[in-house]
């Protein structure tokens, strides 16, 4: 084999095909978003915007236009674009900040998530049954991997 296609090293080697397991991960999920965006009339990014607004509320983070446009990498102009499709669609609502009553922040409405659900939750009952598989050992072990690559990646 090509060294730039299976590196004669085998740690390398046995490192780079948990890197190829993770990509073909990212392409499933990014297929299935695909697939859910199709489904429901939105643009990728949307969805994507949808799952970071997501995210911000799981973590107690007000999510604000800016916090989302650096989230999704955008300028505020094509964030606005995004928060403004997401809102006529009733995907998103504007609230007042709970820390500062005169900003706004996003939030995810509740017909969105339920529609998510209906489209994801079998993918994930799956994906959660294959964690809940793994003892607690193996689930941290896995998480800080995961934690670990994301760094990687900023």
């Amino acid at each position: 084999m090509r060294e730039g296609v299976v590196p004669a090293d085998p740690e390398r080697a046995a490192a780079l095909e948990l890197v190829h397991r993770l990509r073909d991960v990212a392409l499933r999920l990014e297929l299935a978003i695909g697939e859910f965006a199709r489904a429901n009339g939105l643009h990728g990014t949307d969805v994507r915007a949808l799952v970071r607004l997501l995210d911000a509320e799981r973590a107690g983070v007000d999510a604000t236009p800016s916090w989302l446009a650096q989230q999704l990498g955008m300028t505020s102009q094509a964030t606005t674009a995004v928060i403004h499709r997401l809102e006529a669609a009733g995907h998103v609502e504007r609230l007042r900040s709970r820390s500062d009553g005169r900003s706004a922040r996003l939030q995810v409405s509740d017909t969105a998530v339920d529609l998510g659900w209906q489209f994801f939750g079998p993918l994930l009952d799956r994906l959660i049954a294959t964690t809940e598989a793994l003892d607690s050992g193996q689930q941290a072990l896995v998480k800080t991997y995961l934690t670990a690559v994301a760094e990687a990646l900023d």
